[in-house]
């Protein structure tokens, strides 16, 4: 039997690996083939035959083999090892844990993987890709192999279903969801009519892709097996869906969407089940593993790279990026270069890497191939986004699979001094920071000697300045300083307007990634103010850009400064008698945090932290990552439960001047240039001049 499909997932029964397949012509396929997960022993004191004769008595090891395997990332160096072999998944962390304890063991590798890294590995797997298998009658497989990665901008043809449930008793409600998480159709009535309903819809589409909240999709499966009703899982404790589906709770997916989804499967080597809630470094360290068990390198332990030095010995070795510190104030006609993808294009272009750092003739390096792929496929989904008319699904897509990749871009360069690096290397991360220096100072150099004046350099952009420069002009430079560094970089934005913060704790000193500004075109752009921030409140982030709005939306600077600011005044002004007097309604004062770890687990009392406990004492507690919502009733009662309330419960005051003080925070930050921090909204403003 040939199988050539998508790969689903990857799991483990017994002494078998299960791999799950859909395959066009035939649907959900499972295949199986025997699993034996290994790992290596260094021995210590007796000889590999002597380790070997001892561990071999042990019921559930299947075989020892003595090998000699690479043990650097430069492949300098060998050890001979025992290769050991339990007898299946269940039985491997009993074997592995009594060789790590055993004093005759030096050192152990590969015993901290995950069971489908090390299949997938070992095979050459990528889940969501695509598989070629030839299998027996009763699916056993006789051979599998990848069929490689492409740069269809659509996602691949999996089958996603999305639902939330309510169910009580008697009854119950499930409705399900579109790609937009927005309602299709809705199962009501009796709870036994319901869940059959639903899971003979859940049966007919088949879904390879189930975004529901745990607790709800736990829900849904224990009713069902109460009931005698066929599902698809188990609900005891976390839910897990059975045939190779994989389950992503809400806000997971929404973040993602399904082809961000699907890139971070293709880049970590691992099922959308496991890596989808992922944190970045824990990503690029699963992709590393990946990738040293293709090579035959020995995986060390995770906790196994610790650099030794003091803080002061770190600070005299590396200096960090290179940052010039804004030059506050309003200006005109600024234009952004930025390098394109700069970390990630020094360790490609400039092979860096753990084993290359110094050896500038070395052969590609382990993370420059990984990083590569990554970086083109980005690329090439951020060139095909700009041909694309912006909003279309064709353009969600391709912002889905470059954000998700840059996600794991930008956190290569920093994992790679990391203490939790099993294959760190502080000399490359220090490589990378003194590259990026360098590269910015010769950016500078360049646009000082046509006349541009830098008025912000962040890393790895220039905030430029040149009276009467054009498009043109800024791009020329762009081709000049990529000729000279080696490095892309880009025309990013030009602004009419461009108004750099001070520092808050301090005015006298340009804050960093803290402006907003407008193009010739009229669109508005920030960062590192309140309206970017999550936790900001509907009616504080709407108030803050209409005062930019009302501030930049003048055709010369000194009507920015009078009727700009008289503008801004008015609107400020407007929104607070608004708010006193009661017009604004509850859900605009709403504030939103995501919620990182259950409740209990704090030591403190944030506003969002207090709403979970709320709620959770009220029989329905929020979901780790997802958000939590609260409304201020009073800010500064000393007991911090009743400072804040769920944002679901109806009725009762709301701290109002808590709202005041935070909408003239917003406005402090955007008047910050023009009048200082300090700001009284209750008297005449009075610009400064701005240079």
């Amino acid at each position: 039997m040939r199988i050539e499909g998508l790969l689903l997932d990857v799991g483990f029964e017994g002494r078998d690996a299960v791999v799950w397949v859909r395959d066009p012509d035939q649907g959900r396929v499972k295949l199986r083939e025997p699993y034996h997960p290994e790992f290596y022993a260094e021995p210590r004191d007796v000889t590999p035959e002597e380790l070997k004769t001892i561990l071999e008595e042990h019921p559930d090891i299947k075989d020892i083999t003595i090998e000699r395997r690479i043990s650097t990332i430069d492949r300098s160096g060998e050890k001979i090892v025992l290769r050991i072999r339990a007898k299946d998944a269940d039985s491997f962390r009993g074997v592995s844990r009594l060789a790590e304890y055993l004093p005759l063991v030096a050192r152990i590798y590969d015993s901290d993987l995950t069971h489908e890294l090390k299949y997938l590995s070992e095979r050459g797997l990528i889940p969501l890709s695509g598989v070629a298998a030839e299998a027996d009658a009763d699916g056993r497989i006789t051979s599998i192999r990848p069929l490689g990665l492409d740069t269809r901008i659509d996602p691949p043809p999996l089958r996603l279903l999305c639902f939330n449930a309510d169910l009580g008793g008697d009854g119950g409600k499930v409705t399900t969801l579109d790609h937009a998480l927005q309602p299709e159709y809705t199962f009501e009535g009796p709870l036994r009519v319901v869940l059959h309903d639903f899971l003979d819809y859940f049966a007919d589409l088949d879904p390879d892709i189930v975004v529901a909240p745990s607790s709800q999709l736990a829900a849904v499966l224990r009713a069902a097996a109460r009931l005698g009703i066929r599902r698809f899982g188990s609900g005891e404790g976390e839910p897990v869906l059975w045939a190779g589906r994989n389950h992503l709770v809400p806000p997971i997916y929404k973040r993602l969407g399904l082809a961000g989804l699907v890139e971070r499967v293709l880049f970590t080597r691992s099922p959308a089940r496991m890596c989808a809630g992922w944190a970045a470094g824990k990503c690029i360290d699963t992709r590393q593993c990946y990738e040293a068990r293709r090579r035959g390198i020995l995986v060390p332990r995770a906790a196994d790279y610790q650099p030794v030095m003091t803080l002061q010995e770190a600070n005299d070795m590396d200096r960090g990026g290179l940052i010039l510190a804004p030059t506050v104030g309003l200006h005109e006609d600024v234009a952004v270069l930025d390098f394109e993808s700069m970390f990630p294009n020094i360790i490609v272009r400039r092979n860096v890497s753990y084993e290359t750092t110094g050896r500038p003739e070395a052969a590609e390096g382990f993370i420059a191939g990984f990083t590569q792929e990554a970086l083109t496929r980005r690329l090439h989904f951020k060139r095909m986004r700009k041909a694309i008319e912006k909003g279309s699904l064709d353009w969600l897509w391709c912002e889905e699979r470059q954000t998700s990749l840059k996600e794991m871009l930008v956190v290569i360069y920093g994992y790679s001094g990391c203490f939790a690096n099993r294959f760190g290397s502080m000399d490359t991360y220090m490589e990378i920071n003194r590259v990026a220096r360098d590269s910015l100072v010769e950016s500078m150099n360049a646009a000082a000697e046509h006349g541009y004046h830098t008025l912000y350099g962040n890393n790895d952009s220039l905030f430029l300045q040149r009276s009467g420069a054009t498009r043109a002009d800024y791009e020329a430079l762009t081709e000049e300083i990529t000729r000279r560094t080696g490095l892309p970089m880009a025309l990013d934005t030009i602004y009419r307007y461009l108004a750099l913060l001070p520092q808050k704790a301090d005015d006298r000193f340009g804050a960093i990634n803290r402006y907003y500004g407008v193009t010739p075109g009229g669109e508005f752009n920030s960062r590192g103010i309140e309206l970017r921030r999550r936790d900001t409140p509907p009616f504080v982030t709407r108030l803050q850009q209409r005062v930019i709005e009302r501030l930049l939306t003048h055709p010369t600077a000194e009507e920015v400064r009078t009727t700009g600011l008289r503008l801004a005044q008015e609107e400020i002004e407007a929104a607070i008698r608004n708010l006193r007097e009661g017009r604004v309604p509850d859900d605009e004062l709403r504030v939103s945090i995501v919620l990182r770890r259950a409740s209990a687990d704090y030591s403190s009392h944030p506003g969002h932290v207090v709403a979970a406990e709320s709620l959770t004492m009220n029989h329905a507690p929020p979901e780790v990552g997802t958000l939590v919502e609260y409304l201020y009733v009073d800010s500064d009662n000393s007991n911090p439960f009743r400072r804040v309330k769920p944002a679901t419960y109806q009725g009762g005051r709301v701290d109002l001047e808590k709202y005041v003080a935070l909408a003239k925070a917003a406005a402090a930050t955007v008047l910050s240039p023009f009048i200082g921090e300090d700001v009284d909204l209750e008297v005449p403003l009075h610009p400064k001049t701005i240079s």
